[in-house]
């Protein structure tokens, strides 16, 4: 056991895909390649100009924060907070500081594997509202050149409490916060497009010479705390993960030699893996913070006061495996897109459907249960059966098949009633896993909406369960496999299943697997 505990809190900055930017009417575009084209005095900061907040900015903070479960505060305001980069047209930016928008909230983790999961509650000291900076380009002749598309755009920043306890668990809460922003819709979050970017506060301390008081890390009677280490540039998730890794490390290292370091601001180095140090740390004393005079406080309640939440990805996740039966596994897995989630739902209300219609399914229905503002039947002895075939389909045969096309679910041309029907076909034996991944494998690349009976019975992918037919390929196995076959009568039963797959073979898949072994044992008596 480490003698040292990491101490990690992190700042999530995330931008808001607002029509304008956060104090003037812009266009909130800092992606696109022309630079220094969405821009006017105001984000620029001519003087004589005046910032005028944008409340669909204020409105979708308010989502966040309140799918973050903080308090809205009745009064927020903005601040100046002051420092002296070429990035920042002003010498200041315009933030909050003591009267946020949202405060004191949390967010709970789940790590899953197949069937189980554990969860871990990460505090949130705060959520407030800012403006982005400039770009800054470095050529490669040493200039720097500045792009001003971004600065002034809306961005939100998510100050966690010191709750965090490993790399995984940082890089874990970063993942869930790309999800609910996604599934708010104000924002797509991409850390490769710098979106949203982490910034990780580590330190390492010694165990049993500090105790957390009302979220703050506070040293016990006659000790010391290490100074805590602010890591920038961090713009993936493995990023996240990796550059905490290295600073626990490195820390680690520095204190098994008795030695300590200051408080420092160092940037995350991809190519090389390492953290370097670019500036000491300021403290909040350092930016000098005052209030906006240019913009009076504001109440964000009543500026949103007509804001709904969706179901949140935690919640839909714990529906996914409480409803349709999806292992914890399947149910991240589906959730971890929003669009893959509607998918999924529309596939599972559809598949009750077909199995309603299908004569061999249609014989397990026992009874109605409610569904939404819809009745419908369930299965009565293969539930759990079900969920693992559709489950398996979902995230393993049309993810799979999907990735390897480089296919969007979004341009998926399949539709939910159609995939749920090649599930259904499944489940009722009428065709086998391996001709169906054929008949999933057409509608797909066929680029329109097909049928998957259709394509079945057109090129002749259904389960065979004419004994007959099925009995001329097993007197065939019977007679080319003599030892097997003799090994079988001896008492091996295990031999039939090598016996059931040549004939599975000389089908191509497309005898009844059920059917093949009935007759192979009749024969073999």
């Amino acid at each position: 056991m480490s003698k040292y505990a990491p101490i990690i809190g992190l700042e999530i900055h995330v931008e808001l895909k607002t029509k304008s930017k956060m104090f003037c009417s812009c266009k909130n575009d800092p992606f696109i390649s022309t630079p220094n084209v969405n821009i006017c005095e105001v984000c620029l900061a001519h003087p004589g100009t005046l910032p005028v907040p944008n409340k669909q900015a204020v409105i979708d903070t308010v989502k966040i924060a309140r799918a973050l479960g903080c308090e809205i505060n009745k009064n927020s305001k903005f601040d100046r907070k002051h420092y002296f980069y070429p990035d920042l047209p002003k010498g200041y930016q315009i933030s909050q500081y003591d009267e946020p928008i949202g405060e004191h909230g949390s967010i709970e983790l789940t790590l899953t594997d197949k069937n189980s999961r554990l969860t871990a509650r990460i505090g949130v000291t705060r959520v407030h509202l800012e403006e982005d900076t400039a770009k800054l380009n470095h050529d490669t002749a040493g200039n720097t050149l500045i792009d001003f598309n971004r600065a002034g755009v809306p961005l939100v920043e998510i100050v966690s409490e010191p709750d965090v306890e490993s790399a995984l668990e940082a890089k874990t809460y970063c993942q869930e916060l790309q999800l609910i922003f996604r599934y708010l819709g104000v924002s797509n979050a991409d850390m490769e497009k710098g979106q949203m970017r982490c910034e990780a506060n580590i330190s390492l301390q010694s165990e049993g010479t500090w105790t957390k008081e009302k979220g703050t890390i506070v040293a016990k009677p006659g000790c010391k705390l290490n100074s805590k280490v602010e890591v920038k540039n961090i713009n993936s998730f493995r990023a996240v993960e990796k550059a905490i890794e290295f600073e626990i490390k490195r820390q680690t290292e520095i204190l098994d030699k008795g030695e300590n370091w200051g408080q420092e601001t160092r940037g995350w180095d991809d190519p090389t893996q390492t953290t370097v140090h670019q500036r000491s740390k300021e403290t909040s004393a350092d930016y000098r913070y005052f209030p906006e005079p240019d913009i009076p406080p504001f109440k964000p309640l009543e500026i949103a006061a007509d804001v709904t939440l969706p179901e949140l990805p935690q919640m839909r996740r714990e529906r996914f495996h409480k409803e349709y039966g999806f292992s914890y596994a399947d149910a991240f897995m589906l959730t971890a897109d929003k669009a893959w989630g509607d998918f999924a739902e529309d596939v599972m209300s559809e598949l009750t459907e077909w199995l309603h219609d299908l004569p061999e399914t249609h014989r397990c229905v026992d009874g109605a249960q409610s569904h939404g503002d819809k009745t419908r039947a369930p299965i009565c002895k293969t539930s759990q059966d079900l969920a693992r075939l559709a489950g398996g389909w979902l995230t393993t045969k049309l993810m799979g098949a999907i990735k390897e096309r480089a296919i969007d679910i979004r341009i998926l041309k399949i539709k939910p009633e159609n995939f749920a029907e090649l599930i259904a076909l499944v489940y009722a034996n009428r065709v086998n896993s391996t001709n169906a991944q054929k008949i999933l494998g057409e509608m797909i690349d066929s680029g329109v909406n097909l049928d998957p009976t259709h394509i079945m019975e057109d090129k002749g992918y259904g389960q065979v369960s004419d004994e007959d037919k099925i009995g001329a390929v097993v007197d065939e196995v019977i007679k080319n496999y003599p030892q097997q076959v003799t090994q079988f009568k001896a008492g091996k039963d295990p031999i039939i299943k090598f016996l059931i797959g040549m004939a599975m073979k000389a089908t191509e898949g497309s005898a009844d697997p059920i059917v093949v072994e009935k007759l192979l044992r009749e024969k073999m008596k």
